[in-house]
């Protein structure tokens, strides 16, 4: 009986949906080409060693309790949770384009099936796609190289990290092992990155991307959220909200003051930023940390809980709902329109298929839907749809007229962008 009451036991930890909704709000700014948010791609980073540290210390908590390990399971579980969302965001936007632009849709094939089976990275990769620059209408899915690298991460982790608790049982040698893992990827990124190019191919590589993830891993080894309690001394609380703010105060810092064409970003940045973000995810994972309740504040806590399903929708919205030329920059009612839309989209996402799925009773769910309420979920639809066609409809009618002396884009002109962006 004692032995039951001591076992530990998985927790949830409020303010890592805090740092979730910080990473997220630093996304959707980026792709909405806000000023206080230049380096918003790092909340990619950030995202990154979120899971690493969440999936590691999941498995190493089941082995330890379980003293052994069900891949299997883990698998499903991982589909449950990410895929039927991704699913439906691509069916709407493949109806979408099917019924306004088919021939983009059909131009867009390999990266739908790519994206389904999570490798969308590497299909960019081999497609010479650039996430920073684009020759015509941007991919409304070329967001979904991230999911692939975790899922790729996803796959394989569990296997290794088995073998690793058989055969490595000291916790020092495991988290050596994993840090040299790290390293490799870090210097990987460091010695094929070229100054003054475009920084696509170490941007979207798995093998030049996942020692964030590691990074988190490695977290998870010397510091297993079941392990820590909030019995410490006042110092000791003290020192942790001190480094965990300080840390906040450093990712805010970079996402505003950062660019995507930094070298220093792909040379040590990074690496750098996934570090500080450990930190900062060590505190706030801390049951004595006074940061973490502050970080657990309702308003980034709900945005956090949905920030899968934030990302999710609101490149798409954003990307289907602007103009293909636009030289102004959006104004504040379209900005406000599209993060309206990706805020309904997602709650929607969240409330009806995330979370049914998840909890494995999305059958009793849309019964109660069907019986009990289907008017306020087909009224809110209706509103998403009505909101996304005016937006559309202020696209259309937003987008200038062609320009003969408007300069033609060509692969030349992009590298001379890169440069006078790096020397600024």
């Amino acid at each position: 009986m004692n032995g039951e009451q001591n076992r530990p036991m998985k927790r949830y930890m409020p303010g890592l949906d805090g740092l979730r909704a910080i990473s997220v709000l630093a996304v959707i700014g980026y792709h909405l080409d806000l000023e206080w948010a230049q380096g918003g791609l790092l909340g990619v980073e950030i995202f990154f060693v979120l899971s690493g540290y969440l999936i590691t210390d999941q498995i190493i908590l089941e082995y330890r309790t379980k003293n052994k390990l069900s891949i299997l399971h883990f698998w499903m579980r991982r589909i449950r949770r990410l895929l039927p969302a991704m699913v439906c965001m691509l069916l709407l936007v493949a109806l979408w384009l099917m019924t306004t632009d088919f021939s983009r849709l059909q131009a867009l094939e390999g990266d739908f099936l790519s994206s389904l089976f999570y490798m969308n990275n590497w299909y960019l990769i081999f497609q010479e796609a650039s996430y920073f620059e684009s020759f015509g209408p941007a991919s409304p899915i070329g967001h979904l190289w991230s999911l692939s690298i975790e899922e790729q991460f996803y796959l394989v982790w569990p296997v290794v990290l088995l073998i690793g608790l058989k055969l490595v049982p000291s916790r020092g040698k495991l988290l050596l092992s994993i840090l040299l893992l790290a390293s490799i990827s870090a210097i990987a990124m460091a010695v094929m990155y070229e100054p003054g190019t475009d920084p696509s191919r170490v941007y979207y590589g798995t093998d030049t991307r996942v020692f964030a993830i590691l990074i988190g891993a490695a977290l998870a080894v010397v510091w297993p959220s079941w392990k820590l309690s909030d019995r410490i001394s006042p110092s000791a609380r003290v020192v942790l909200d001190i480094t965990g703010g300080f840390g906040i105060l450093l990712l805010l810092i970079l996402i505003g003051r950062s660019n995507e064409y930094d070298d220093w970003l792909y040379q040590f940045g990074f690496l750098y930023l996934s570090v500080v973000t450990a930190a900062v995810i060590a505190v706030l994972v801390h049951p004595a940390s006074r940061l973490g309740k502050i970080m657990a504040c309702q308003p980034l806590t709900w945005i956090g809980k949905r920030s899968y399903s934030l990302y999710l929708w609101h490149y798409p919205v954003i990307v289907l709902s602007s103009p293909t030329v636009n030289t102004e920059g959006a104004g504040f009612t379209q900005i406000l329109l599209q993060v309206t839309l990706s805020v309904i989209l997602s709650a929607y996402s969240y409330k009806y298929v995330e979370e049914p799925i998840r909890r494995g009773n999305f059958r009793s769910q849309l019964h109660l839907v069907r019986k009990r309420n289907l008017g306020k979920p087909l009224s809110g639809l209706a509103l998403v749809i009505l909101l996304f066609i005016f937006v559309s409809w202020s696209k259309n009618t937003t987008k200038p007229e062609p320009d003969s002396d408007m300069p033609v884009i060509t692969p030349e002109t992009i590298q001379s962008d890169i440069l006078q962006r790096t020397n600024n």
